[in-house]
């Protein structure tokens, strides 16, 4: 008897990816850039071979970071902030062309077998990259510490576990609501486009104006937003925490609780039980 039993193997036979992104910016722009650079892999690559090119990206990142401020206590020179801007650009790119070159398999599947395939047949994502996608994630998650000049102090309090949090919260909701709806569901507004954006711009916004930018006041930073009551008077890091916050991770989470909720109740099921699934993760 095999690790997996025969009702999961019946399981996976039966698996097909479903995913659908609402972003304007990954519609109108950045499609049709992937579009034509994914010819640049052989057909021959596998999907999974394109991913692990991804990780490396951020491992080489992880490695200058490491060399030049390996306590995250010190400012790197400039130009790190630029080359972690520009390798998460390359790691996004290449994770986007990880689904492209599933869609040239299968268009390949159809010419060999003479017949319509019905979606996306290869399992890919939620299961063989899931491991990959944490690792991603703390990845990031240190390269924000390190282009906002946190410092030894804060990566002991509290603000790094908000930063975390920031991470965290909406990777685990897309796994929370692909478990119901059996979809990948990306809102106009998400994580891996305008997410992925925001930080990477944030990197070469650090290496124009450097980390020490981040640590005065919001209202001496942003003069122009001075007048606002509550951030003003903050570090600029707190601010931009409490505004990802809010008009990042809430409006996501609202958006995977909004999709799972009209589910389990078109299916005339306990949404207390589908919201208690997420008692774990807050403990």
């Amino acid at each position: 008897m095999g690790y997996i039993g025969a009702h999961g193997v019946a399981a996976l036979h039966r698996y097909k990816y479903s995913g659908v992104d609402h972003s304007y910016v990954a519609k109108y722009v950045l499609q049709p850039f992937w579009t034509r650079f994914v010819t640049v892999f052989p057909l021959w690559m596998p999907p999974n071979m394109i991913t692990l090119m991804g990780f490396m990206f951020l491992m080489l990142s992880a490695f200058i970071g490491y060399m030049y401020s390996p306590q995250l206590d010190t400012a790197p020179p400039r130009w790190v902030h630029f080359a972690h801007g520009l390798l998460l650009f390359l790691y996004q790119v290449i994770n986007f062309l990880y689904f492209f070159k599933i869609d040239v398999y299968a268009r390949h599947l159809m010419l060999l077998m003479g017949s319509k395939l019905d979606g996306q047949v290869l399992p890919v994502h939620w299961g063989s990259c899931l491991i990959m996608d944490v690792m991603h994630l703390l990845v990031l998650t240190v390269f924000q510490f390190e282009s906002i000049a946190f410092g030894s102090t804060s990566m002991c309090g509290r603000d790094a576990f908000w930063f975390w949090f920031l991470s965290a919260v909406p990777f685990y909701g897309a796994t929370w609501e692909h478990y119901f709806t059996h979809s990948l569901i990306l809102p106009v507004i998400n994580g891996p486009t305008e997410g992925l954006m925001l930080i990477y711009t944030c990197h070469f916004f650090t290496a124009l104006v450097g980390a020490e930018w981040w640590i005065h006041e919001f209202g001496k930073s942003v003069p122009f937003l001075s007048w606002m009551p509550v951030v003003s008077g903050i570090p600029t890091y707190k601010a931009a925490l409490t505004l990802l916050m809010v008009f990042g991770v809430g409006p996501t989470v609202f958006g995977n609780v909004s999709n799972v909720c009209k589910l389990v109740r078109a299916k005339n099921g306990s949404v207390l039980r589908a919201l208690a699934m997420v008692i774990p993760f807050s403990l």
